[in-house]
């Protein structure tokens, strides 16, 4: 991985329904190394944890940004995330 800013944003849903997603994550993806353009952006929701913890960190390893809105300890993700990134 290079060295270029990679935001990783984590949002707690307080009261998700039965049915909701364990994760709902948007990838955003650049044109360019200067990250000025977005191309596109990339929403999927995820049941499965170990998937959803295999994608987040194949994307950040990509350089993608990536927002999670999720039912998980946020406190938990982001100590995932910080062991991911090292």
């Amino acid at each position: 991985m290079n060295n270029k800013t990679i935001n990783v944003t984590i949002y707690e849903e307080k009261f998700p329904a039965d049915d909701s997603p364990l994760a709902t994550v948007r990838y955003t993806e650049y044109s360019d190394h200067t990250r000025r353009k977005v191309q596109k952006v990339n929403q999927v929701d995820y049941f499965d944890k170990e998937h959803f913890h295999s994608q987040v960190l194949q994307a950040v390893k990509y350089g993608l940004d990536v927002s999670i809105c999720t039912q998980l300890s946020v406190k938990t993700l982001q100590k995932k995330l910080d062991l991911w990134t090292r």
